[in-house]
């Protein structure tokens, strides 16, 4: 793989998959095309077969103050190259009361 074809996938020099830290930045910069919100941060990276699942924090609505923020959880499914697979809000909530109630 050239310089050049690295720099469009993405890919490391590495190996032919992505990293988990190349696979987030992937997802925040899905999420953000895809709703036009502030991307807050990916929550989580999990590798699967054939590709990843990443969550990403958005600011869905900003208030004053910031503890009344509106903040959603999104999952992605991306390939092996990073590309989207497919997304879904999994869980939304006011910043100061949104927790981690999955088991």
């Amino acid at each position: 793989m050239t310089d050049e074809q690295r720099s469009r996938t993405g890919k490391s020099a590495a190996g032919d998959r992505l990293s988990a830290s190349q696979t987030a930045a992937a997802g925040t910069r899905h999420i953000a095309e895809l709703t036009g919100k502030e991307v807050v941060g990916a929550t989580g990276v999990r590798p699967r077969d054939d590709g990843w699942t990443v969550e990403v924090e958005v600011l869905e609505d900003a208030h004053i103050p910031s503890s009344a923020d509106v903040l959603a959880l999104y999952e992605l499914e991306l390939d092996e190259n990073g590309e989207l697979l497919s997304y879904r809000r999994i869980r939304r909530g006011r910043r100061c009361a949104i927790g981690d109630d999955r088991s």
